[in-house]
């Protein structure tokens, strides 16, 4: 099986849990508003971090259907980071996977609703996970560490403090690691802990695995915003370029990006190298590559 195969198997079950994660209401109101928090999530999208949380569960011997409760959650509070970020006060777009963000579509009061729907939804969904209870403690922590003042909420800050003013390139590999690779880390973290079948030196090599397909992506990202069109990427793109921001592009050139998400990825395949053999080890592989070559 290769990765588009995966893929494709494993987002029918994500699909079908995400289908059912609210539960549908007898009063027409609030069944109006479950609509609004479908709109983001049924908006597409990779699905790219259900299934790291999938594959990492599976390296390490687990069934990915114990991983679908923590993935799922996980995109739940992807999901709301970008109702939010899109936000007026925020990053204010209006193309968002190809449509009109929440609050374009919604309102900009009801895109905040939206966005805090998804994020508490996500831990009572979680806490249904089906660990043991020390497993689920850890689960707990790991996502709000991934999504919290440690991970993507600080890397928006700082995105944010330093809209008008010059950012290093050490604080902007910090905003990174934080805004876009936290929530990728955590997945992989995830879909390890659910498993319940690893021990530390996995753990961290399992780690490091996911920040370095976090920085790649987040590379990747970057070279996109200037290659791309709005039609293929599915948001505004030239965005980073007409508001100064620094990206790995400013800081490399073009080609000297490329080759740095190359050498990202080279070492995000080491960390996983001392495993034996099978279908999940083959499409993490695979996948850290893909991350460099896609073109949304």
């Amino acid at each position: 099986m290769n990765l588009k195969e995966y893929m494709n198997i494993r987002l029918e079950d994500i699909e079908k849990t995400l289908e059912n994660v609210f539960d549908k209401s007898n009063i027409e109101l609030e069944n109006g508003f479950i609509e609004m928090l479908k709109y983001p999530l049924d908006a597409g999208g990779k699905r790219l971090r259900p299934i790291l949380t999938c594959l990492a569960c599976e390296l390490f011997g687990g069934d990915y259907k114990k991983a679908l409760i923590p993935a799922i959650s996980l995109e739940l509070i992807h999901t709301y980071s970008l109702v939010h970020d899109d936000l007026p006060a925020m990053d204010n777009d209006d193309l968002r996977r190809g449509k009109p963000t929440t609050h374009v579509k919604y309102g900009e009061a009801n895109a905040i609703l939206v966005g805090d729907g998804l994020f508490t939804h996500a831990f009572q969904i979680l806490s249904k996970a089906d660990v043991k209870d020390s497993t689920l403690r850890k689960l707990l922590f790991e996502l709000s560490y991934a999504a919290g003042i440690n991970g993507m909420v600080m890397g928006q800050f700082i995105d944010l403090y330093y809209e008008e003013k010059e950012i290093n390139f050490d604080m902007l590999k910090i905003l990174h690691a934080k805004k876009t690779g936290a929530m990728i880390r955590g997945a992989i973290r995830l879909g390890a802990m659910a498993s319940e079948n690893i021990n530390e030196n996995d753990i961290e090599n399992i780690t490091k695995y996911g920040e370095a397909i976090g920085l790649a992506f987040q590379i990747q990202d970057d070279i996109l915003d200037v290659i791309s069109d709005n039609e293929t990427l599915g948001k505004t793109v030239g965005k980073d370029e007409k508001e100064g921001k620094l990206t790995y592009v400013k800081q490399f050139g073009l080609e000297g990006a490329k080759e740095e998400a190359k050498k990202v990825v080279e070492n995000a395949i080491e960390y996983i190298k001392p495993y034996e053999e099978s279908e999940a080890k083959k499409i993490l592989i695979e996948l850290a590559n893909y991350i460099i070559e896609r073109k949304s």
